[in-house]
This record gives structure tokens, sequence and C-alpha cells, in this order.
């Protein structure tokens, strides 16, 4: 039975195609909640069913309604893997509107 051959290239080779995958998949992982984020106010401001901003006016009825919701389920609906918090302030910086994760309290918003 014959021992492989390997070279010092080939090592090389297989070592540098696994760091790239470990770069990229590290990369990708560190810009999901920028897109989760992304995504989420797309879906607030674009008329899916639980926009209530679309086309940059907000929809009263439409936000009372996603205030009666539960967390969880505006979270499945919005279909996100992460906690997060969306508020709306009015002209004068009062929050008219808060929902959220109660993990992401502070800075004067409650969402929870």
């Amino acid at each position: 039975m014959k021992k492989p051959n390997f070279k010092i290239d080939e090592i090389i080779l297989v070592l540098i195609v696994a760091v790239l995958i470990i770069v990229v998949s590290v990369y990708d992982k560190a810009n999901q909640p920028k897109n989760e984020i992304e995504k989420i106010t797309g879906m607030l401001t674009d008329g899916h069913s639980t926009s209530f901003a679309p086309n940059g006016v907000i929809d009263e009825s439409k936000l009372i309604e996603i205030q009666k919701m539960s967390y969880d389920y505006f979270k499945k609906s919005l279909k996100v893997k992460n906690d997060f918090c969306v508020y709306v302030e009015d002209g004068n910086g009062n929050i008219i509107f808060a929902k959220g994760s109660s993990k992401l309290n502070g800075n004067g918003v409650v969402c929870g």
C-alpha cells in the first residue's frame, strides 16, 4: 500500500481554504444583526402585514393593533431570530410607541 505523498504546497492550500471558510462564517454572523435591522425596518414600512408606516406615514389603527400584540407574536410575524426594540417618537422626542424585548430597556425606552 502506497502512502499519500503530500507536498507542503497542498497542505498550505488546504489551510488557506479552511481559514477563508472560518473568516467568511464569522463575518456573516457578525453582519446578521444589521441584516435583521434592515429586514425589520423594511417590513414595518413596506405594506407587510405588520407594517404600520407604509410610505413613511404612520397608520394609527395599525400601530394600535401591533401595540396590542404580544412581543413573541410580533417577533414571529417578522420572522426575526434576535431580540429587538422598535419605538416611535413624536416631534418633541416623546415616545408614542415601543414594542420589543424587555432585555433592551434603557435610555428612557421601555420596550417590554
